[in-house]
């Protein structure tokens, strides 16, 4: 055999070698379930998760995006298998036509997402023609329509600026807004700069929910796996960080960067879920629809969707039960 010949061989064999490499880092990579969040107080728990259980995460990624409208964007593009949303936002996707399902509750906000507005701004009449900051494309439009409507305000009554969750307290800086639809770390860090709180989440009780949303055109069986196992540790963790928060206090501020006050008083401005009232809510079927009546149309009169969201089978509750039925 020529030296040519062999030569050719080697680089052929070298070459099928690599690309057999290259096919089996793909299919390990789309076997990593991938889940998306945002900065939020409900979500600082998924990353005790992965501190604690180390040997399950080399199989799970948690994708750290810098506002929720990126963490939407995540879903529709299929670049996540989970998605750490609030309800209203799981309900705009599946209008859009997305083939998603909502398979957990995170918590609820009752006093955690806040309208706060300029010193010199102190009460609600007064925010008549000034510039308002919400993430409109996620959880801020229905928080902003909601305040209007309890409010006996309208939306020409106000100037709002879109403005993405990460932008608030520099926007505020700024001079940009006169006032924001806004949540923690930021409104920690606006109240330090003498902002004045207008409005919170427990004037709505029970209407701000984060939810997982499972995005099921890209889930497969190994990821469910993962996913199962994922949940099932995570509750654990937030039945412990619930029964006593003190011994979590570092390592629940690793992305918020509160100082233990203000830390402690975001969470008490949210209920965290776990266990049995998980499954309570996502079987609480008349609960659902007519949160789903209020956020459909709220989007169908701001025109984020064209038709309202049919979410009848939008929440399934399987995942939660399997989780409770094998432990």
């Amino acid at each position: 055999m020529s030296y040519k010949i062999l030569l050719t061989m080697k680089r052929l064999a070298l070459i099928f070698s690599i690309c057999v490499f290259l096919v089996s880092c793909h299919e390990q990579n789309t076997q990593i379930l991938r889940i998306g969040t945002n900065i939020w107080l409900g979500y600082e728990p998924f990353y005790i998760t992965r501190h604690k259980y180390p040997d399950l995460m080399k199989h799970i990624k948690l994708i750290e995006y810098r506002n929720a409208s990126q963490v939407l964007n995540g879903i529709i593009n299929n670049s996540i298998d989970v998605a750490a949303v609030t309800l209203d936002e799981a309900v705009k996707i599946k209008a859009l036509g997305f083939d998603i399902e909502v398979i957990w509750i995170v918590d609820y906000s009752n006093g955690a997402d806040t309208l706060i507005a300029k010193p010199s701004i102190t009460n609600v009449n007064q925010l008549r023609g000034k510039r308002i900051g919400a993430e409109t494309s996620a959880l801020g439009l229905y928080f902003l329509s909601r305040f209007l409507e309890l409010n006996n305000l309208t939306i020409n009554d106000i100037d709002i600026v879109n403005l993405e969750a990460n932008r608030h307290v520099q926007a505020y800086q700024n001079n940009e807004i006169d006032a924001v639809f806004t949540f923690e770390p930021s409104s920690s860090k606006l109240l330090e700069l003498g902002a004045n709180k207008l409005f919170d989440s427990s004037q709505i009780p029970g209407e701000i929910v984060d939810v997982l949303v499972l995005n099921k055109s890209t889930i497969s069986e190994e990821k469910k796996r993962y996913l199962n196992s994922f949940l099932t540790l995570n509750n654990r963790t937030v039945m412990h960080i619930s029964k006593d928060i003190m011994p979590y206090i570092n390592s629940l501020n690793q992305r918020l960067h509160l100082s233990e006050t203000q830390l402690i008083q975001g969470y008490s401005g949210i209920s965290l879920l776990y266990g049995q009232d998980v499954i309570d809510w996502l079987e609480d079927k008349d609960k659902h629809q007519q949160l789903i009546s209020s956020y459909n149309s709220v989007l169908l009169t701001q025109r984020k969707i064209d038709k309202p969201c049919h979410c009848r089978t939008l929440i399934n509750p399987g995942y939660a039960k399997q989780v409770f039925n094998e432990n």
